[in-house]
């Protein structure tokens, strides 16, 4: 009864977050959402294809699992509080259990399950001591996002970084390792700064967002390029693979930040930035919704532009 009551709340939470971002956004949601579940179907009888998917949905549900705010809540009132994890984690899969099943993809879908309990069952006990490096100190002011995120993610950052350069033989292993890298990221333009710290540098709306994805791109290239050179010279007759990868999460990164300005508010998380983030993701997973990635870009520029201008009026 517990866990039915808590999976109620999140259909009120996803409710809710469907009313903010409006009729036509959300029927453009669930058009893209049909389509790609239509995809999923067609390839449901190819393992190779489904084995992405696999991929794709135990790693959304990592990121969700590491992120989500309420695992002290769930700890200290539910003794069981992993099941009710499981439960909602077993939710958000049932789609592609159910084209796992039907088409008799059985060892996938016992993989699948296997991992999802294996992730209700990770925990990352927060260090205390605030992590301040060298690295830190050379990354900008205007930059905050990744000094925060590279505080609290610099170790696996760097544990990545290196195994993708000493793997780098294996083909695998330097596109599972720049595709993580590029994940990660998302994390860090989740919530909204204060405004002051967007008017302290007195820029017009329309560098501040320029020079936001400017050093997003910077960022990233020193990170993916060297992972990059190094696999051309392992797999140069596979040269496309990380590049496309490059160019598809700088796409990434270049919408979510121009979402996150577009519905703009002081000190909060918006639930309109989360849910057409995930719009964006379904970009990486399927290329082919890269065009509405692109599309939606320019609108949001001009949105942000909008949306900004009452904070940065004066600096125009």
């Amino acid at each position: 009864m517990i866990i039915i009551g808590l999976i109620k709340i999140r259909f009120t939470q996803f409710y809710r977050s469907a009313a903010e971002i409006g009729l036509v956004r959300m029927l453009l949601l669930s058009t893209l959402l049909s389509f790609f579940i239509f995809i999923l179907l067609m390839q449901a009888t190819s393992g190779v294809s489904m084995s992405y998917a696999v991929g794709a949905v135990l790693v959304i549900v990592t990121l969700i699992h590491l992120q989500r705010q309420d695992k002290l809540f769930l700890r200290t009132n539910f003794r069981q509080y992993r099941l009710v994890c499981m439960a909602e984690y077993l939710l958000l899969s049932v789609p592609l259990v159910a084209f796992l099943l039907c088409h008799f993809q059985w060892l996938l879908t016992l993989v699948l399950l296997l991992l999802l309990g294996a992730i209700v069952n990770f925990e990352i006990k927060p260090n205390q001591r605030s992590l301040n490096t060298k690295i830190q100190h050379l990354i900008p002011g205007e930059c905050f996002e990744w000094k925060a995120g590279v505080r609290k993610y610099l170790f696996l950052i760097t544990i990545l970084w290196v195994l993708g350069l000493s793997t780098s033989f294996f083909v695998a292993s330097v596109p599972i390792v720049i595709s993580i890298l590029g994940v990660l990221p998302l994390a860090f333009y989740e919530k909204s700064e204060p405004y002051q710290m967007i008017t302290v540098f007195e820029r017009s709306a329309s560098k501040l967002l320029i020079r936001k994805v400017k050093w997003q791109v910077l960022f990233f290239s020193v990170l993916s390029v060297p992972l990059i050179a190094v696999f051309m010279i392992f797999h140069h007759d596979r040269w496309y693979v990380p590049t496309a990868e490059y160019f598809i999460f700088i796409s990434l990164h270049t919408y979510l930040i121009l979402t996150k300005y577009a519905f703009y508010e002081p000190n909060s998380k918006s639930s309109a930035v989360q849910v057409l983030g995930t719009l964006g993701a379904l970009g990486v997973i399927i290329p082919v919704f890269l065009p509405v990635v692109w599309l939606l870009s320019i609108r949001f520029y001009y949105k942000s532009r909008q949306n900004l201008h009452f904070y940065l009026n004066d600096y125009d």
